[in-house]
């Protein structure tokens, strides 16, 4: 399994010309394998497990949150902000070898833990094959 990344320098001087202070984000991941597939955990926190999209396309594995606007009003005028929370979209490249019908996803305190597990091998016995 391979993680896919964008090419940071395409646009990049020019993207950085008109955003200057919007940097990508990519939430941090933990990447675990096992006998019985792998384990990615994604650290996510303050955002809802409805919020985020899971979808599996052409062997591309793909998570994303895009945040929603907020159109309440704040009791008070904001002086400083320190933190927001960002949209995210990760991709992985998963081999032919991930059953991906059988792809769980959960998520507990801010940690959005999906189990890739293996197809079943088949054990098909040995053929001796003779040279005539």
């Amino acid at each position: 399994m391979t993680t896919l990344k964008q090419n940071p320098f395409v646009l990049s001087h020019l993207m950085d010309d008109f955003f200057p202070a919007i940097p990508a984000y990519y939430p941090p991941v933990n990447i675990y394998e096992n006998e019985k597939g792998f384990s990615l955990e994604l650290n996510v926190p303050g955002i809802k497990k409805e919020d985020i999209s899971i979808q599996m396309e052409k062997g591309l594995l793909t998570i994303s949150y895009l945040p929603k606007e907020s159109k309440e009003q704040k009791p008070a005028k904001l002086i400083k902000k320190e933190f927001s929370i960002k949209g995210f979209k990760r991709t992985f490249s998963l081999d032919e070898k991930i059953n991906t019908e059988a792809i769980d996803a959960s998520m507990e305190q801010g940690i959005l833990t999906l189990s890739l597990p293996l197809k079943e091998s088949i054990n098909t016995p040995k053929t001796v094959i003779s040279i005539k």
